[in-house]
């Protein structure tokens, strides 16, 4: 049966409206930092000790327990967004109940009286979150244990939304601008999701498998179900192994929660301090490799529709199932779900699949949409060049799959940038070449190799390199040996692709920029062996820190940028469109075109296919 809507719920809700005007219009910002300094000292150490940990696990560690997310690879962190296991890596509220569980539970077994067990939760409580420190989800945990407490106490029953409604309102009180917060937001949703839909869900599933199965499944689903939409407002896409990754999960952290806790209690005891660390660590290992192996799975992800309509489509799924899971309106809300569901999934993954029957097969260029970064395919007769992996590695994995590309004959690595090399680790064993900028550290050297050890060549890239691709002919113009520049941007490997003694009239030429900045790129220009081609990709994402008179000297058709959607830097920038727009550049980009193509017909025409088309009238492919 469905709770009754608490008391408290209108007045929660209202409150959280007002606050939320409130700090808006007043500019209120949210400023709570850790209370004791020597609460600080410790989070410090505990950092330190868990980096002596090679790999994901000794950057995860600080994640699961202190919800530090400092050190954790960016490649990890979009593996556990993929993988629906990003409020792992925040202080969970069920973080909060393990601990006051335990405590109650200890001072159970010692046969102490109510008042004893609810006063030694207290001290467990107020511990953890002075440890632990003020995060939204653990404010929101923590002030509704209380509650649950002082009602035990009471010697009242515990009505769990009523507590949650408290909670709000307290919370607000103290500190409205968590009405702005994310992590609030989601903690609270995700709480009501358990609270109203675990028990009816797992009555459901019992019928088909054993009750801890059921409870198991029915947790995780619950809270995504009450957090889909919100979290589809800032990563429009569906977790498909969402459910599943957190099912296999979820039972570690408990145990890596408590050990990494009790480590930093106990720390002044390096040998027990460093055991319980360890296990906390081998702990976040498994969570990482459950993340990792998810997000590489096919179609880890479904794309959805982004903005106010795909948070609408979203809410209307989560309302649909929420009023299936009871009986009386079980028809009805099922209805809606699947509406809504199939709305939102045609307008994205259905919309995607005619817009790939026109794709072309014999393209020559491509560029992945891969958000704020790069990352671009050359190929011609058979042989597939890569300038540049991305930020992560899903968006990368998801082009090679969609473009057929198993093997990468050449990489070109411009820079380490992590946008230009975040998405690497896909590629580990599938090159043959790697050519590379200078490395700047420790990191960038480990990226090279480990794509050694995949079985690659490896090769610094500088001025006057030259190679084949098919029937194409490249040269790398930059970096030189006699103008040495700082690693970065500086040395970008820029590429020039041209066209070759076999070609034909299918044969497509290009310059790769990489992030060079327009001093370099006057070198360049100034050194000579430029010459009209028929793409360029832009430097740096279309900022406005461009040689200008470059792009008139290869005076491309086609010019291609790679660049997020709503990015910060406000990429690309007006400047720069409009030298493109001066020299006659078509432009193409990742943020509004998708994964774009470029090929030549066998009469020599060069065509542009774009997988988004921003034209009237949803235009698939322009003509050149």
């Amino acid at each position: 049966m469905i709770h009754r809507i608490p008391v408290l719920a209108l007045p929660a809700a209202a409150a959280w409206i007002y606050a939320w005007w409130l700090t808006k219009a007043e500019g209120y910002q949210r400023d709570v930092d850790q209370l004791f300094p020597w609460v600080t000292a410790l989070h410090d150490d505990f950092r330190v000790r868990a980096a002596r940990w090679s790999g994901d696990a000794g950057a995860l560690v600080p994640g699961l327990v202190l919800g530090n997310t400092e050190g954790i690879p960016e490649s990890l962190s979009e593996a556990m967004r993929v993988t629906s296991l990003t409020h792992l890596m925040a202080v969970s509220g069920s973080n909060c109940a393990i601990v006051v569980g335990l405590a109650f539970g200890i001072a159970a077994l010692c046969r102490a009286p109510l008042w004893g067990r609810v006063a030694a939760s207290g001290v467990a409580l107020v511990s953890f979150v002075v440890v632990v420190g003020p995060d939204p989800s653990v404010i929101r945990s923590s002030i509704m244990a209380a509650i649950g407490l002082a009602v035990l106490l009471w010697g009242r029953p515990v009505v769990g939304t009523t507590a949650l409604c408290a909670a709000i309102l307290v919370a607000l009180i103290f500190d409205p601008t968590l009405s702005h917060s994310i992590g609030f937001a989601l903690s609270v949703s995700a709480t009501l999701g358990l609270l109203v839909l675990a028990r009816p869900l797992t009555e459901i599933a019992s019928r088909w498998m054993p009750v801890p199965v059921a409870v198991a499944i029915a947790i995780p689903t619950s809270a995504a179900i009450a957090c889909q939409p919100i979290i589809l407002g800032f990563s429009p896409y569906i977790p498909l192994y969402g459910v599943l990754a957190n099912i296999l999960a979820e039972p570690l952290i408990p145990i890596a929660t408590v050990c990494g806790l009790l480590s930093i209690v106990l720390s002044p005891v390096p040998f027990v301090s460093d055991g319980l660390l360890a296990i906390s660590t081998a702990i976040a290992s498994a969570v990482a490799t459950i993340a990792r192996t998810g997000a590489a799975l096919p179609g880890a992800r479904l794309p959805w529709p982004p903005g106010a309509w795909g948070v609408g489509l979203a809410a209307l799924v989560s309302f649909g199932i929420i009023v299936a899971v009871f009986r009386r309106w079980r028809t009805a809300g099922a209805l809606v779900a699947v509406f809504a569901s199939t709305v939102g999934l045609a307008s994205t993954v259905g919309a995607g699949r005619v817009a790939w029957a026109s794709a072309p097969h014999e393209w020559s260029w491509a560029q992945c949409d891969v958000g704020q970064g790069d990352a671009v395919l050359v190929r011609d007769a058979g042989r597939v060049a890569l300038i540049d992996a991305g930020r992560t590695e899903p968006p990368l994995r998801e082009c090679l799959l969609a473009l057929g590309i198993t093997h990468i004959d050449v990489l070109f690595i411009t820079h380490f940038d992590a946008d230009h090399v975040g998405g690497y680790r896909p590629l580990v064993g599938r090159v043959g070449t790697v050519l590379h900028g200078p490395p700047d550290g420790d990191a960038d050297v480990s990226i090279i190799n480990q794509l050694r050890s995949g079985g690659a060549r490896v090769v610094s890239a500088e001025r006057g390199l030259t190679g084949t691709l098919g029937r194409l002919n490249w040269r790398v113009l930059w970096p030189s040996g006699n103008s040495p520049r700082e690693p970065g941007n500086p040395s970008s490997v820029t590429v020039l692709f041209e066209r070759g003694a076999e070609c034909d009239a299918t044969c497509v030429s290009g310059l790769d920029l990489g992030d060079l900045p327009s001093a370099e790129q006057t070198i360049v220009r100034r050194a000579g062996g430029l010459a009209p081609t028929d793409v360029v990709k832009v430097s740096h994402h279309g900022s406005s820190d461009q040689d200008s008179e470059l792009y008139r000297r290869v005076r491309a058709p086609v010019a291609l940028i790679g660049v997020g959607a709503d990015n910060e830097y406000g990429h690309p920038t007006a400047e720069t469109l409009d030298v493109l727009a001066g020299v006659g550049s078509t432009v193409a980009r990742s943020d509004l075109n998708g994964i774009v193509l470029v090929w030549r017909t066998s009469t020599g025409e060069l065509r542009v296919w774009r997988e988004r088309a921003t034209e009237p009238g949803f235009t698939l492919k322009s003509e050149e």
